[in-house]
């Protein structure tokens, strides 16, 4: 350096205020609306822990999770809007619930099924992020575990809307169904048969917000997050106790780290969103023609199976009374102390050329519901039938096949 430049350098200096300070570090502000896929373990404060461990500077986030809410119930009841409105944020997390906000169950398997309940109110909720200077990240979420041919109708739902909002995608259930073909050792799930992720599947989400907020990998960040605990009953953080929100091994965590960074940098390839496929949600099978019905086939008592309900298999049972016309009474047994057992004399049986049909006016086992059967004897002398039953929030189809036990 010469010795005029050296100069100017200490002028420079001189000038500065004597009580300058160094820049603070920037802050970044996330607002997370969701629900229990959010507020399990905490998934904020992970997020926000693996952040600040990275050198990515101060992290704020601010939570928004009410248990089994859709993006339709926060536009319209909830406080989220205020939220998203009074303060400044960085990025806005947008969560739907897990089946897109409409319940789809198939032979007592709860499927994604349409994306017609999540498409307008996503859309409205990236727009009114846009309009409050936020990033709208949209929460990609993962199949449940009984039902991994689900992710691709998740995939194109949220590709859809994101694509058509200019928002960004946090893949994270690309990056599970990833780990569940290629490390199935490694549990993400909670439950041993249901959809909320343990504390490992929640630091996976974190750190695919991690590289997606700040395309960064998150690999070498640490294997252990503390935080707040959230309450369960409450669906709260518990702000004055601290605990392990997450306590893997290191090899784990290498692992999740490395699929969370590898499946950002995939979708990157392809212009920041999954690559879709097409897919449809499955549903029950035709019935086949049947045989013709009378009174002398059907009098009698038929036992089996209806795969239904949500808390099956469930027995079921047929008992007709045919003399000048034929009377029925239906029984489901759920064996299960959740759910009463249900005795029903059907006042709505009739019979149609090959098909018969009749009603359960109320069903316990899909929350009180009506549900509407048909069925047919097949060529074999079984009784084979479908099921369904609906509501403005969901739609449940099933199968039932019954032999004939006394004449």
């Amino acid at each position: 350096m010469d010795r005029a430049r050296f100069l100017l350098g200490v002028v420079l200096f001189a000038m500065l205020p004597a009580n300058a300070a160094p820049e603070p570090p920037h802050t970044t502000r996330v607002l997370f609306i969701g629900n229990s896929y959010t507020y399990f373990n905490n998934l904020p404060q992970i997020f926000a822990g693996l952040a600040q461990s990275g050198g990515q500077g101060r992290v704020e986030t601010t939570m928004v999770a009410p248990g089994g809410w859709r993006l339709k119930d926060h536009w319209e009841k909830g406080t989220a809007r205020k939220v998203l409105a009074v303060e400044k944020w960085d990025f806005v997390v947008l969560q739907e619930q897990s089946t897109l906000g409409m319940s789809y169950w198939v032979d007592g398997k709860d499927h994604v099924n349409s994306d017609a309940v999540f498409r307008p109110f996503a859309e409205k909720w990236a727009a009114a992020v846009h309009k409050n200077g936020a990033t709208p990240v949209f929460y990609l979420t993962w199949a449940g575990k009984n039902t991994p041919e689900d992710q691709p109708v998740l995939n194109a739902a949220y590709v859809r809307v994101a694509k058509a909002t200019r928002s960004l995608i946090a893949p994270v259930g690309l990056a599970w169904e990833a780990l569940r073909r290629d490390n199935p050792q490694i549990g993400l799930f909670s439950e041993a048969h249901g959809s909320h992720p343990s504390p490992t599947g929640s630091y996976l989400a974190g750190c695919v917000f991690y590289a997606t907020i700040f395309h960064q990998p998150p690999l070498g960040l640490p294997s252990k997050v503390d935080g707040n605990p959230v309450n369960l009953d409450t669906e709260k953080p518990e702000m004055d106790k601290a605990a392990h929100l997450v306590d893997l091994s290191d090899d784990d965590a290498k692992i999740l780290q490395t699929e969370a960074w590898e499946t950002w940098r995939r979708i990157q390839s392809s212009g920041g969103y999954p690559e879709i496929t097409s897919s449809r949600p499955p549903t029950v099978r035709p019935l086949p023609a049947g045989l013709p019905l009378s009174g002398r086939r059907l009098e009698g008592t038929w036992k089996g199976t209806i795969l239904f309900y949500p808390a099956g298999p469930v027995e079921m049972e047929l008992r007709f009374a045919c003399s000048q016309s034929c009377k029925a009474h239906l029984e489901i047994q759920y064996h299960s102390k959740d759910l009463p057992d249900e005795s029903v004399e059907l006042s709505d049986f009739r019979i149609r050329g090959a098909g018969l049909s009749f009603s359960d006016p109320k069903s316990a086992g899909v929350n009180n519901l009506a549900v509407h059967f048909v069925g047919v004897m097949s060529g074999t002398g079984e009784i084979q039938g479908t099921a369904q039953a609906s509501n403005e929030r969901a739609q449940v189809l099933g199968e039932w096949k019954l032999k004939k036990i006394t004449p």
